[in-house]
Protein backbone atom coordinates (compact mmCIF):
# COMPACT_ATOMS: atom_id res chain seq x y z
CA UNK A 1 0.00 0.00 0.00
CA UNK A 2 1.45 3.36 -1.04
CA UNK A 3 0.47 6.78 0.25
CA UNK A 4 -2.17 7.25 -2.46
CA UNK A 5 -3.82 3.95 -1.54
CA UNK A 6 -3.71 4.95 2.10
CA UNK A 7 -5.54 8.20 1.42
CA UNK A 8 -8.09 6.44 -0.80
CA UNK A 9 -8.80 3.99 2.03
CA UNK A 10 -9.25 6.51 4.82
CA UNK A 11 -11.01 9.33 2.93
CA UNK A 12 -14.45 7.61 2.68
CA UNK A 13 -14.30 6.80 6.39
CA UNK A 14 -13.31 10.37 7.24
CA UNK A 15 -16.09 11.78 5.03
CA UNK A 16 -18.63 9.52 6.71
CA UNK A 17 -17.45 10.73 10.10
CA UNK A 18 -17.61 14.43 9.13
CA UNK A 19 -20.98 14.15 7.38
CA UNK A 20 -22.56 12.54 10.44
CA UNK A 21 -20.58 14.31 13.17
CA UNK A 22 -23.65 16.08 14.59
CA UNK A 23 -25.83 12.97 14.82
CA UNK A 24 -23.47 10.03 15.22
CA UNK A 25 -23.40 8.23 18.56
CA UNK A 26 -20.24 8.18 20.61
CA UNK A 27 -19.87 4.44 20.05
CA UNK A 28 -20.15 4.71 16.28
CA UNK A 29 -17.75 7.66 16.20
CA UNK A 30 -15.26 5.57 18.14
CA UNK A 31 -15.69 2.66 15.72
CA UNK A 32 -15.15 4.85 12.65
CA UNK A 33 -12.03 6.41 14.14
CA UNK A 34 -10.73 2.94 15.02
CA UNK A 35 -11.15 1.95 11.36
CA UNK A 36 -9.13 4.97 10.23
CA UNK A 37 -6.51 4.28 12.88
CA UNK A 38 -6.30 0.67 11.75
CA UNK A 39 -5.48 1.72 8.16
CA UNK A 40 -2.85 4.13 9.48
CA UNK A 41 -1.38 1.41 11.69
CA UNK A 42 -1.13 -1.04 8.79
CA UNK A 43 0.76 1.55 6.76
CA UNK A 44 3.09 2.46 9.64
CA UNK A 45 3.79 -1.23 10.32
CA UNK A 46 4.78 -1.74 6.68
CA UNK A 47 6.81 1.43 6.15
CA UNK A 48 9.73 3.06 7.91
CA UNK A 49 8.07 6.39 8.68
CA UNK A 50 7.30 8.24 11.90
CA UNK A 51 3.59 8.80 12.66
CA UNK A 52 3.83 12.60 12.73
CA UNK A 53 5.60 12.58 9.34
CA UNK A 54 2.86 10.40 7.87
CA UNK A 55 0.14 12.68 9.26
CA UNK A 56 1.70 15.68 7.55
CA UNK A 57 2.07 13.78 4.28
CA UNK A 58 -1.55 12.63 4.32
CA UNK A 59 -2.74 16.13 5.11
CA UNK A 60 -0.73 17.43 2.19
CA UNK A 61 1.59 20.06 3.59
CA UNK A 62 4.91 18.22 3.55
CA UNK A 63 8.05 20.15 2.64
CA UNK A 64 8.64 20.54 -1.08
CA UNK A 65 6.33 19.65 -3.91
CA UNK A 66 6.41 15.85 -4.04
CA UNK A 67 3.26 15.41 -1.96
CA UNK A 68 1.17 18.22 -3.40
CA UNK A 69 -1.22 15.95 -5.33
CA UNK A 70 -1.95 13.89 -2.23
CA UNK A 71 -3.86 16.53 -0.25
CA UNK A 72 -6.73 15.14 1.76
CA UNK A 73 -7.29 17.90 4.36
CA UNK A 74 -7.56 15.18 7.03
CA UNK A 75 -5.89 17.09 9.83
CA UNK A 76 -2.87 15.75 11.68
CA UNK A 77 -4.67 16.09 15.01
CA UNK A 78 -7.54 13.89 13.80
CA UNK A 79 -5.20 11.26 12.36
CA UNK A 80 -3.21 11.15 15.59
CA UNK A 81 -6.34 10.66 17.65
CA UNK A 82 -7.51 7.81 15.38
CA UNK A 83 -4.15 6.07 15.62
CA UNK A 84 -4.21 6.49 19.40
CA UNK A 85 -7.68 4.90 19.57
CA UNK A 86 -6.51 1.99 17.43
CA UNK A 87 -3.67 1.37 19.87
CA UNK A 88 -6.08 1.40 22.82
CA UNK A 89 -8.29 -1.36 21.46
CA UNK A 90 -7.03 -4.51 19.79
CA UNK A 91 -10.39 -5.15 18.11
CA UNK A 92 -13.69 -3.38 17.57
CA UNK A 93 -15.33 -6.10 19.61
CA UNK A 94 -13.65 -4.56 22.64
CA UNK A 95 -15.19 -1.19 21.82
CA UNK A 96 -18.67 -2.72 21.51
CA UNK A 97 -18.12 -4.52 24.80
CA UNK A 98 -16.77 -1.61 26.83
CA UNK A 99 -18.70 1.28 25.22
CA UNK A 100 -22.09 -0.11 24.12
CA UNK A 101 -23.94 3.14 24.90
CA UNK A 102 -21.32 5.89 24.72
CA UNK A 103 -23.52 8.93 24.07
CA UNK A 104 -20.90 11.40 22.82
CA UNK A 105 -17.29 11.20 21.69
CA UNK A 106 -16.28 14.37 23.59
CA UNK A 107 -16.61 12.64 26.94
CA UNK A 108 -14.38 9.79 25.79
CA UNK A 109 -11.83 12.21 24.33
CA UNK A 110 -11.49 13.92 27.70
CA UNK A 111 -10.87 10.54 29.34
CA UNK A 112 -8.27 9.20 26.92
CA UNK A 113 -5.33 9.54 29.37
CA UNK A 114 -7.19 7.24 31.77
CA UNK A 115 -7.11 4.48 29.14
CA UNK A 116 -3.69 4.77 27.50
CA UNK A 117 -1.36 6.92 29.60
CA UNK A 118 0.71 4.72 31.91
CA UNK A 119 0.91 7.55 34.43
CA UNK A 120 -2.86 8.05 34.69
CA UNK A 121 -4.33 4.76 33.43
CA UNK A 122 -7.16 3.52 35.65
CA UNK A 123 -7.47 -0.10 36.69
CA UNK A 124 -9.89 -2.33 38.58
CA UNK A 125 -12.90 -0.70 40.18
CA UNK A 126 -11.83 2.82 39.15
CA UNK A 127 -11.81 1.82 35.51
CA UNK A 128 -15.17 0.06 35.82
CA UNK A 129 -16.69 3.13 37.49
CA UNK A 130 -15.47 5.32 34.63
CA UNK A 131 -16.91 2.95 32.03
CA UNK A 132 -20.27 2.99 33.84
CA UNK A 133 -20.24 6.79 33.81
CA UNK A 134 -19.41 7.02 30.11
CA UNK A 135 -22.13 4.50 29.21
CA UNK A 136 -24.76 5.91 31.56
CA UNK A 137 -27.94 7.72 30.58
CA UNK A 138 -26.82 10.85 32.41
CA UNK A 139 -26.70 14.14 30.51
CA UNK A 140 -23.55 15.03 28.59
CA UNK A 141 -23.00 18.06 30.83
CA UNK A 142 -23.24 15.94 33.97
CA UNK A 143 -20.78 13.37 32.60
CA UNK A 144 -18.28 16.08 31.61
CA UNK A 145 -18.61 17.66 35.06
CA UNK A 146 -17.74 14.33 36.70
CA UNK A 147 -14.82 13.86 34.30
CA UNK A 148 -13.46 17.29 35.27
CA UNK A 149 -13.52 16.20 38.90
CA UNK A 150 -11.64 13.03 38.00
CA UNK A 151 -9.07 15.01 36.01
CA UNK A 152 -8.54 17.36 38.94
CA UNK A 153 -7.95 14.51 41.38
CA UNK A 154 -5.87 12.26 39.12
CA UNK A 155 -4.05 14.61 36.76
CA UNK A 156 -4.18 17.86 38.67
CA UNK A 157 -6.01 19.92 36.05
CA UNK A 158 -7.61 22.60 38.19
CA UNK A 159 -8.38 25.06 35.44
CA UNK A 160 -9.47 23.16 32.36
CA UNK A 161 -10.09 26.39 30.41
CA UNK A 162 -6.47 27.48 30.76
CA UNK A 163 -5.23 23.94 30.23
CA UNK A 164 -6.95 23.83 26.83
CA UNK A 165 -5.23 27.09 25.88
CA UNK A 166 -1.93 25.23 26.00
CA UNK A 167 -3.23 23.03 23.18
CA UNK A 168 -3.13 26.06 20.89
CA UNK A 169 0.43 27.21 21.54
CA UNK A 170 1.52 25.88 18.15
CA UNK A 171 -1.27 27.82 16.40
CA UNK A 172 -0.25 30.93 18.34
CA UNK A 173 3.36 30.58 17.22
CA UNK A 174 2.37 30.07 13.58
CA UNK A 175 0.16 33.18 13.69
CA UNK A 176 2.98 35.27 15.17
CA UNK A 177 5.47 33.99 12.59
CA UNK A 178 3.23 35.04 9.69
CA UNK A 179 2.29 38.32 11.37
CA UNK A 180 5.94 39.32 11.79
CA UNK A 181 6.82 38.17 8.28
CA UNK A 182 3.98 40.14 6.65
CA UNK A 183 4.69 43.19 8.82
CA UNK A 184 8.32 43.37 7.70
CA UNK A 185 7.52 42.39 4.13
CA UNK A 186 5.09 45.30 3.90
CA UNK A 187 7.95 47.76 4.43
CA UNK A 188 9.78 46.63 1.30
CA UNK A 189 9.51 48.04 -2.21
CA UNK A 190 6.37 46.81 -4.02
CA UNK A 191 8.48 45.28 -6.78
CA UNK A 192 10.56 43.33 -4.26
CA UNK A 193 7.40 42.16 -2.53
CA UNK A 194 5.89 41.01 -5.81
CA UNK A 195 9.06 39.17 -6.82
CA UNK A 196 9.39 37.41 -3.47
CA UNK A 197 5.78 36.26 -3.39
CA UNK A 198 5.89 35.16 -6.99
CA UNK A 199 9.04 33.18 -6.26
CA UNK A 200 7.26 31.03 -3.69
CA UNK A 201 3.98 30.75 -5.59
CA UNK A 202 1.88 32.99 -3.32
CA UNK A 203 -0.70 34.58 -5.61
CA UNK A 204 -2.95 37.58 -5.00
CA UNK A 205 -5.96 35.25 -4.99
CA UNK A 206 -4.43 33.07 -2.29
CA UNK A 207 -3.55 36.11 -0.19
CA UNK A 208 -7.16 37.27 -0.51
CA UNK A 209 -8.46 33.89 0.69
CA UNK A 210 -6.02 33.89 3.62
CA UNK A 211 -7.01 37.46 4.52
CA UNK A 212 -10.73 36.66 4.42
CA UNK A 213 -10.36 33.55 6.56
CA UNK A 214 -8.06 35.35 8.98
CA UNK A 215 -10.68 38.05 9.38
CA UNK A 216 -13.31 35.36 10.03
CA UNK A 217 -11.34 34.27 13.12
CA UNK A 218 -11.89 37.64 14.79
CA UNK A 219 -15.55 37.16 15.69
CA UNK A 220 -18.21 34.46 15.90
CA UNK A 221 -20.54 34.11 12.95
CA UNK A 222 -18.23 35.38 10.21
CA UNK A 223 -18.09 33.31 7.03
CA UNK A 224 -15.11 31.14 6.14
CA UNK A 225 -14.18 30.51 2.52
CA UNK A 226 -12.89 27.28 0.97
CA UNK A 227 -9.30 27.48 -0.23
CA UNK A 228 -8.38 26.78 -3.83
CA UNK A 229 -6.12 23.73 -3.56
CA UNK A 230 -4.38 24.58 -6.83
CA UNK A 231 -3.29 27.91 -5.37
CA UNK A 232 -1.92 26.18 -2.28
CA UNK A 233 -0.10 23.66 -4.46
CA UNK A 234 1.84 26.45 -6.13
CA UNK A 235 3.36 27.51 -2.80
CA UNK A 236 4.86 24.05 -2.29
CA UNK A 237 5.69 23.14 -5.88
CA UNK A 238 7.32 26.43 -6.91
CA UNK A 239 9.40 27.01 -3.79
CA UNK A 240 13.16 26.48 -3.88
CA UNK A 241 15.30 24.99 -1.17
CA UNK A 242 16.43 28.44 0.01
CA UNK A 243 12.86 29.64 0.26
CA UNK A 244 11.41 26.60 2.02
CA UNK A 245 11.27 28.30 5.41
CA UNK A 246 9.29 31.21 3.96
CA UNK A 247 6.97 28.78 2.19
CA UNK A 248 6.46 26.91 5.44
CA UNK A 249 5.23 30.09 7.17
CA UNK A 250 2.44 30.37 4.61
CA UNK A 251 1.63 26.65 4.45
CA UNK A 252 1.48 26.22 8.21
CA UNK A 253 -0.84 29.20 8.57
CA UNK A 254 -3.13 27.90 5.82
CA UNK A 255 -3.22 24.57 7.65
CA UNK A 256 -4.45 26.08 10.90
CA UNK A 257 -7.01 28.19 9.04
CA UNK A 258 -8.27 25.02 7.37
CA UNK A 259 -8.51 23.33 10.75
CA UNK A 260 -10.53 26.23 12.16
CA UNK A 261 -12.73 26.21 9.06
CA UNK A 262 -13.65 22.57 9.76
CA UNK A 263 -14.67 23.15 13.39
CA UNK A 264 -18.35 22.37 14.01
CA UNK A 265 -18.54 24.74 16.98
CA UNK A 266 -16.67 27.96 17.85
CA UNK A 267 -15.03 26.75 21.07
CA UNK A 268 -11.55 26.24 19.60
CA UNK A 269 -11.62 29.59 17.80
CA UNK A 270 -12.75 31.33 20.97
CA UNK A 271 -9.82 29.81 22.85
CA UNK A 272 -7.51 31.00 20.07
CA UNK A 273 -8.85 34.55 20.57
CA UNK A 274 -7.82 34.35 24.20
CA UNK A 275 -4.24 33.88 22.99
CA UNK A 276 -4.39 36.28 20.03
CA UNK A 277 -6.64 39.34 20.57
CA UNK A 278 -9.27 39.98 17.86
CA UNK A 279 -7.75 43.38 17.03
CA UNK A 280 -4.43 41.68 16.25
CA UNK A 281 -6.21 39.15 14.04
CA UNK A 282 -7.96 41.96 12.15
CA UNK A 283 -4.63 43.78 11.83
CA UNK A 284 -3.06 40.77 10.12
CA UNK A 285 -6.05 40.49 7.77
CA UNK A 286 -5.65 44.17 6.88
CA UNK A 287 -1.91 43.80 6.24
CA UNK A 288 -2.58 40.80 4.02
CA UNK A 289 -5.16 42.73 2.02
CA UNK A 290 -2.68 45.56 1.55
CA UNK A 291 -0.05 43.04 0.50
CA UNK A 292 -2.32 41.61 -2.15
CA UNK A 293 -2.82 45.05 -3.70
CA UNK A 294 0.87 45.98 -4.01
Amino acid sequence: MDINDLIKNITPLYNKYKQNSKSISGTNALLLMWDIGNVLKDYLDQNDVAPHSLYREVYGNSEGGSNVSRKSWITREFQGRCFRIRNMFETKVQIHSEFPTLVGFTSFRECMPFFDNNKYKLKGDEREDLLKLLNSNKSKSYILKEIRKLQASKIGIKNSRNQRLADLENEKKIFIDLYNYVYHLGKEDPTQISNQLEGIGVSDNLIKDIANNTSALSSDGLKFFEFNENEISKVASESTEDESNVSRIWLDFIEILQDFLEQTNPKKIRRFRRLIPPERIVKLADMLNQLGRK
